[in-house]
């Protein structure tokens, strides 16, 4: 097993040994931390260092009894500098003082008074910038804590997972392992956390744009346990887990090995390859990509939903190069006024040194009724009609079909 980390520079941190971060598909996750109070006063606190997504009104916590509270967003960089005494360069001259406003410019409040500077080139101070950006949380108390240390609970935007698929391809055997992608964006790094993923359709808060990022190697942990949640399915990941911004990738589904069949399916005057298996492999599998390799390339890419034990997945990894087929309708009759009759003829044509059966899917509007084929089908719902059309080596079938249609 393997991770595989990609990160940027660093904003924030967190290191309790007892937060647990459950992340979700959908762009959010949930944080339980331990965090120490910084007493302002017998009734006030503040912690410090949230992540700068946190959702405000999901805030929650254990071991205080709070009257109300507050975000308090910080000074970033020259902000943070306001009160503090900072050395200017500007049009050839220094100016020392004390920086009391940005507004239109720089304020400095000097021995001869205040200095308005609205273009400069540079600033000096001893005092060190903010730079994290990141909200802190004020706290106005009922009474004053009996313990310094809190759970607090939340949930935060831009730090999720997705499933990401590997599959090698050889004969009628598809090893599939899985790789889950945890994508931090938050603003602050954890580090030695315990992590569950959850997969289903949650509905939440929406993830952010786009983050670049850069690669990093990291450690190994073993396959995770899996229980149900809800409607959903918790992954929890054994161990600790570092989380850094930007993206980690742990392989969480072990290596198995699954039957796979090979189908060619006609649609939209294109003929696709598709690999065609059953979920074998011992755990449910989260909506994700999969990306199949098989001697010594690449064979495609396809995306599955949410894919119970035992249920069949279909994997369209692109359009067959020895198959060819066209769609020919052959007649059109408007019999009354909100019925019509139409035939058509689905004619493939085989380069392959070998006889294949490729799967004709046809589509079926409003109440239809098919009055004759040349070939069986089989109604897949109410919409969709399957035939299935033996095709010799280096050669071509043809299968045609009449039916009538109500709206």
């Amino acid at each position: 097993m393997r991770y595989l980390g990609l990160f940027v520079l660093l904003c924030g941190f967190l290191t309790s040994a007892t937060t647990r971060v459950t992340l979700y598909q959908g762009g959010f996750a949930y944080v339980e931390e331990e965090r120490v109070l910084d007493l302002q006063g017998e009734k006030v606190a503040v912690i410090f260092g949230l992540p700068a997504t946190v959702i405000p009104e999901s805030l929650s916590w254990e071991g205080i009894d709070v009257l109300n509270w507050q975000l308090v967003m910080p000074q970033v960089g020259l902000e943070s500098l306001i009160g503090k005494e900072v050395l200017v360069s500007y049009a050839g001259r220094t100016a020392r003082g004390t920086l009391v406003s940005l507004q239109g410019g720089l304020i400095l409040q000097t021995q001869e008074g205040y200095l308005f500077i609205p273009q400069y080139e540079s600033v000096f101070s001893s005092a060190q910038p903010d730079l994290t950006g990141l909200p802190d949380l004020k706290l106005h108390l009922s009474a004053a804590p009996e313990t310094e240390k809190i759970v607090l609970r939340y949930l935060v935007r831009d730090l999720s997972w997705e499933a990401a698929y590997i599959g090698i391809y050889s004969g009628d055997k598809l090893s599939l392992w899985g790789n889950a992608v945890l994508r931090n964006r938050c603003g602050v790094d954890f580090y030695g956390v315990k992590v569950d993923l959850v997969a289903g359709e949650v509905f939440g808060p929406k993830e952010a744009g786009a983050f670049r990022t850069e690669v990093k190697a990291l450690a190994v942990a073993p396959a995770p346990e899996v229980s149900p949640l809800a409607e959903y399915h918790r992954y929890s990941l054994p161990g600790t887990v570092d989380i850094p911004q930007g993206e980690t990738v742990v392989e969480y589904l072990p290596e198995t090995q699954v039957k796979v069949e090979e189908v060619y399916r006609f649609a939209y005057g294109s003929i696709l390859f598709v690999l065609r298996f059953t979920n074998t492999t011992g755990l449910p599998l989260p909506a994700g990509t999969i990306r199949v390799f098989g001697e010594g390339a690449f064979l495609g890419q396809g995306e599955i939903g949410h894919t119970p034990l035992d249920k069949e997945v279909e994997l369209p990894l692109g359009v067959a190069f020895d198959l060819t087929g066209e769609r020919i309708q052959t007649e059109y009759t408007r019999l009354a006024k909100d019925r019509y009759r139409e035939g058509y003829r689905i004619l493939v044509h085989s380069a392959k040194e070998k006889p294949v059966t490729v799967e004709v899917i046809e589509e079926m509007r409003g109440e239809w009724r098919i009055l004759h084929s040349s070939l069986p089908y089989e109604v897949l719902d109410a919409h969709r009609v399957l035939f299935r059309l033996p095709v010799p080596p280096q050669g071509e079938a043809t299968v045609e079909y009449t039916v009538e249609y109500t709206y």
